[in-house]
């Protein structure tokens, strides 16, 4: 495991963070997703952990499962909110957002509720329904 790990913590310079990368340890009758930077206790009820690596190890789940267009539309969700500037502190520490707040805008995508038109200012006034 101590080159995964290399390879992984390598590959997080190219996505800008830990927190984004999605895992998946496959056995002949078993797998496991997760993201890996694995937990982050420090980050407990303070809402500020970056959500779409465990975000994006559910689309490998799925792809795992043969749900391919639902993995999509989850990978699809993630892009959106990375395009939209809806990140949070580990990747734009003034810019940023709650973990809810992220894990709301996934959730609203996948359920085609996203407006065309975001009012970001009022992004992080709301409690979370997910997370």
């Amino acid at each position: 495991n101590m080159f995964g790990d290399i390879i992984s913590d390598e590959a997080s310079v190219i996505s800008g963070s830990l927190g984004l990368l999605p895992s998946a340890s496959v056995g002949n009758s078993s797998a496991l997703f997760e993201p890996i930077h694995g937990s982050y206790p420090q980050a407990a009820g303070k809402d500020i952990a970056n959500p779409l690596g465990s975000i994006l190890s559910a689309a490998m789940m799925l792809d795992h499962f043969q749900l391919h267009e639902e993995a999509d539309l989850i990978r699809k969700a993630v892009d959106w909110t990375l395009t939209h500037g809806f990140v949070s502190k580990d990747i734009d520490p003034v810019n940023s957002y709650s973990t809810s707040t992220i894990g709301d805008l996934v959730r609203d995508f996948i359920e085609n509720r996203i407006p065309s038109s975001i009012n970001k200012n009022n992004m992080n006034l709301s409690k979370s329904t997910i997370i």
